[in-house]
């Protein structure tokens, strides 16, 4: 079954939530992957029960649903007290998707502290992700800590190496080949074979190296590109997602400025759309 695309709302940060929505359901996405964060874009983690469903019947009259709920607490916290506190935003956040009917929470993982060893710090991720993810499954819920550059799961290297023996229903991956340009990466192809089965939810974007120039694996990103046009080859991601049973969303993150929000919105939904009939 070919995957459903949705729309991060971040791309309309200059927008009001419903008037994001809008503009999604306008181009032809499935669904939103709603952000939640203190700056109020597009909701604040304080946010309502009563308002949470507020904004999935208002999503779901436009003809979309939620698809998940973008937050930034984050797991492997070494010192105890700030692991809880970030632990307890996760449990916040989780009353909130349920609230939106939304099918996985997105969470970041912490920086490296060098004042603890490798080791110190990959277990207190370890275990926190574990904990996490026993909350989520109360809900329905999985947990998708992202791939993201300095972070924890950076490269599919570092994410295979956290989050393998991790066995739970409810634990996942948002994969994100993009952000793995800024630091150096493994074929793209390769990453998938490497993390397919935690994969659940994907982030299309593009990248350019450095340098500038297409093809060449960088250690230090350059900027956002349309998502035909930089070092992802996109088509052969989408082949390899087909490959390992893939059957997620497909998100737009599109960061590269061009046209409208309406124009690039229908823009990058059609690209979505075509990457999803690579499944049929």
């Amino acid at each position: 079954m070919a995957p459903m695309i949705s729309l991060y709302t971040l791309l309309a940060r200059e927008v009001s939530l419903e008037e994001a929505a809008k503009l999604a359901a306008d181009a032809g996405f499935d669904a939103v992957d709603i952000r939640m964060r203190e700056d109020g874009i597009h909701i604040t983690p304080d946010i309502s029960d009563a308002e949470a469903c507020r904004i999935r019947w208002m999503v779901e009259d436009m003809g979309l649903h939620v698809s998940g709920l973008t937050t930034y607490w984050e797991v492997g916290k070494v010192d105890r007290t700030a692991a809880n506190a970030e632990i307890a935003g996760i449990a916040a956040a989780l009353d909130t998707a349920a609230a939106l009917d939304a099918g996985f929470v997105r969470i970041s993982s912490a920086d490296y502290d060098r004042a603890y060893d490798y080791e110190v710090c990959r277990a207190a991720f370890r275990d926190q992700l574990m904990r996490v993810a026993e909350m989520a499954a109360e809900y329905g819920i999985i947990i998708t800590p992202e791939q993201h550059g300095g972070r924890y799961v950076s490269s599919a290297g570092q994410c295979l190496d956290m989050l393998r023996g991790l066995e739970h229903p409810n634990l996942g991956l948002v994969f994100d080949p993009g952000n793995a340009v800024s630091e150096g990466f493994e074929r793209p192809w390769v990453q998938v074979r490497m993390l397919g089965r935690w994969i659940k939810n994907v982030h299309v974007k593009n990248r350019m190296t450095a340098a500038g120039e297409i093809g060449q694996h960088a250690r230090l990103g350059g900027g956002n590109v349309r998502v035909d046009e930089g070092v992802l080859e996109w088509n052969e991601i989408a082949d390899e997602l087909v490959a390992v049973g893939y059957d997620g969303y497909l998100t737009a993150e599109d960061f590269a400025e061009f046209g409208s929000l309406a124009e690039k919105f229908a823009w990058n939904a059609q690209f979505l759309r075509g990457l999803a009939s690579r499944w049929e």
